[in-house]
């Protein structure tokens, strides 16, 4: 593969000596991951490239990482809720719905879902 010019203008780098750090690479999204990563790009105010530059960057930094262990997620995630709705039924029932209702919008908010 040839490296192929890619200058950063707010790079102080320069372009001679960026040109060999860095290699022009195509890929083919479907369209539907087309659309998602145009989605991203406009949410979050960053350029396409960037993105794509990003979660390659995290994949590579994190492929030799331990894959995190579901069913302890799920039994811990478990636990504390069982553990927390029992405090707050017990100590401050009078806040339950308030938390409750808390709790659905952060989800809307943050998650996008209630």
């Amino acid at each position: 593969m040839t490296a192929m010019p890619c200058v950063d203008p707010t790079s102080s780098v320069p372009a001679e000596l960026e040109m060999t750090n860095r290699q022009r690479v195509t890929l083919r999204l479907s369209h539907t991951s087309a659309e998602k990563l145009d989605d991203a790009s406009r949410a979050s105010g960053r350029p396409r490239n960037e993105l794509i530059l990003t979660a390659i960057e995290h994949f590579l930094a994190n492929q030799n990482a331990a894959p995190a262990n579901l069913n302890r997620i799920a039994q811990t995630t478990e636990f504390m809720q069982i553990a927390l709705d029992l405090l707050v039924s017990r100590d401050m029932p009078e806040k339950r719905d308030a938390i409750l209702m808390t709790v659905a919008q952060r989800m809307e908010q943050l998650h996008g879902t209630r």
